[in-house]
């Protein structure tokens, strides 16, 4: 019945758990609060426990993880690198050298460089701090010559790079032959050869022996930085406390630093590394005190986003206020965003948030034309390729336009894998030529597919699940998808079994999620790579009505659907309203009495004056249960 439903995910694709938790604890005795008398009852593992186990979390590792405290954060000294580059920084701040910090244009970088341009001005309030992003279009992402001779050039003595540097071998022997002192913080990969550029320090979570930090992000490794230089600064107050010497409190600085949490916090997020570990301390204490930096800039920015300090979560970040940051660099320049968040003050803050909106809104509307027209050409291509069947499927997307924006065509290419589940590369041509990002899909390593056809490729680099291409004309542009798509259609599983799989956490029924289990499940968040929210499955419910909900444009009904679910319960029935987005145009497909499985992920709604149970439609079909005819 299902089959026209224009659905990214089909549930007779989904990876169910070994293990579905769904029986009955033995039974056991209560006492009963008013009167005393003892009863009993079967008591049904609560679905927090359902998930812990899902996650693999042990009993040892249970309180960590639900408390997430700065307390377990490893020391900031561990980390490769972390010492020499403070008692360097330290040193340049105290001799009045003139410090620029490098940083990158997306929203990693961009908190990086300003954690650490804020910490240095706490510890030399009068310290000019230079502050470079290059252009994303024109530079290209990381150290580049002209850059580092623009600031030697300024009379920049020292340069400290946040959130890239660490592959950039040439350009540090460059830096060093033009007298550039250089310090590199970094959490990207090295290069192939493993080789570490020359510097004065390179500061890297995966360089040594320790392992607390492997998958932090640019932003983390700077706010463990800040940390460090605090402990280097006050270490040698003290010493020169003796001998007469004016310094700042420490408290100044303890307070500076835990300022500057949200701004990794952010950064963490926006980087989608594992929500494990540290960087699950960083987000979950972190994002709490968004609205007590002091900088002006992040208090009008989460404003224009829309996010309150009741609502403010990882959801907020990674849906409303990165792609908003992003938006200057992939549109403009992060210069403007790197403003925001140092320098602004509150008028000019608002002057930059206003910009900062009108360029999202181009991103959007340039990433829906961008997918527009990369879709009628894979569409296209089959035809080109002798397809008929309205069913077959692209093995392995090359698209390429010479109008679109190289900013945005990352972002299209996410969501061209979502809809054919397959690896995606979307060109464009700049000043250097042929530009263009990619992603993949689990199993397939995009960068060494990259490799077996790097002949047709002037650059390119990455890692398994993203990468980005140079390429020197459009022949060769042609060349590289046709041995690309060879490559990736060895690969791929038969078109039969070439769709998006969806992973199921946890089976429940609709009585497990009321508010105190909704709750329940807020408890594991933040959520994010690694530490998803969590995907429940609710099999064999009745829909008892349906209803379009939203807003009307252009005189139609709608768009998105609400559905009243039904659902038996130790003999109570229990009921569940669960949304669909976008899922108003198979309305007619629903009638009352039908029996549907259901995936969804759930939460609860603040908008009224009480919590309300709120659901999201990830996928649904038609019930196994009663097809089957266990139960009817």
């Amino acid at each position: 019945m299902f089959g026209a439903f224009e659905r990214r995910v089909t549930l007779a694709a989904m990876n169910f758990p070994a293990k579905r938790w769904i029986e009955s604890q033995p039974r056991a005795a209560t006492r009963g609060s008013e009167h005393g008398a003892v009863h009993s009852r079967p008591l049904r593992e609560s679905i927090l426990e359902k998930m812990l186990k899902t996650k693999g979390i042990s009993s040892e590792q249970r309180e960590n993880f639900l408390h997430p405290a700065t307390k377990n954060l490893a020391p900031a000294r561990d980390m490769h690198g972390m010492v020499e580059a403070a008692r360097l920084i330290c040193a340049a701040v105290r001799a009045h050298r003139k410090i620029a910090i490098y940083g990158d244009y997306d929203v990693d970088g961009v908190m990086a460089t300003a954690i650490l341009w804020h910490m240095l001005r706490a510890l030399a309030p009068t310290l000019s701090v230079r502050t470079y992003v290059p252009h994303r279009i024109e530079e290209g992402y990381g150290l580049n010559r002209d850059a580092l001779r623009t600031l030697r050039d300024e009379g920049i003595e020292v340069v400290i790079t946040v959130d890239c540097g660490v592959s950039a071998v040439d350009e540090a022997r460059y830096a060093q032959e033009i007298g550039l002192e250089l310090i590199i913080t970094d959490h990207h990969e090295l290069k192939a050869s493993g080789e570490v550029p020359v510097a004065r320090a390179v500061v890297h979570p995966r360089l040594g022996d320790t392992q607390h930090f492997g998958e932090q992000c640019g932003a983390g490794v700077a706010w463990k930085l800040a940390t460090q230089l605090m402990d280097e600064w006050c270490g040698a107050a003290d010493s020169a406390h003796a001998a007469g010497s004016q310094t700042k409190r420490p408290q100044v600085l303890l307070d500076r630093v835990k300022s500057l949490l949200p701004l990794a916090a952010i950064g963490t997020v926006a980087d989608v590394v594992p929500m494990l570990s540290e960087n699950r301390i960083i987000v979950a204490r972190g994002l709490p005190g968004a609205f007590d930096t002091g900088i002006d800039g992040l208090n009008a920015l989460l404003d224009s986003s829309r996010v309150e300090p009741r609502t403010m979560d990882a959801e907020k970040v990674a849906f409303r206020v990165a792609p908003r940051i992003n938006a200057c660099g992939r549109m403009g320049h992060a210069e403007d965003v790197v403003e925001l968040f140092t320098t602004a003050n509150a008028s000019r803050a608002d002057e930059i948030v206003a910009k900062i909106d009108e360029l999202n809104t181009k991103r959007r509307a340039d990433e829906r034309a961008i997918f527009e027209s990369a879709l009628e050409k894979v569409h296209a291509r089959l035809a080109e390729c002798g397809s008929t069947d309205p069913a077959q499927k692209p093995r392995g997307i090359v698209v390429w336009d010479d109008a679109w924006n190289l900013g945005v065509v990352g972002i299209v290419c996410s969501k061209l894998v979502d809809l054919f589940a397959c690896p995606v590369i979307i060109i464009t041509r700049n000043k250097e030529g042929w530009k263009g990002s990619g992603r993949s899909i689990k199993g397939i390593e995009l960068h060494h597919v990259l490799e077996e056809c790097s002949e047709h490729l002037q650059h390119f680099g990455g890692h398994a699940m993203a990468a980005g291409v140079t390429i020197e004309s459009e022949e060769k542009v042609k060349a590289f998808r046709d041995a690309f798509v060879k490559i990736i259609d060895r690969q791929l599983p038969p078109m039969e079994e070439q769709r998006p799989t969806l992973d199921i956490d946890c089976v429940c029924s609709i009585g497990e999620l009321d508010i105190v289990g909704v709750q329940e499940i807020a408890k594991l968040a933040p959520f994010g790579r690694d530490n998803r929210k969590p995907v429940l499955l609710i099999e064999d419910v009745e829909i008892t009505q349906s209803r379009h909900f939203g807003k009307s444009f252009d005189n139609k009904p709608p768009a998105n659907l609400e559905l009243a679910l039904k659902q038996s319960d130790g003999g109570k029935d229990k009921f569940l309203r669960v949304q669909w987005w976008n899922g108003a145009p198979h309305a007619s497909e629903f009638v009352k009495g039908m029996r549907i499985d259901v995936v969804v992920e759930v939460g609860l709604s603040t908008f009224g004056r009480l919590p309300e149970v709120e659901a999201r439609v990830l996928d649904l079909r038609l019930s196994v249960v009663s097809h089957a005819g266990a139960r009817a």
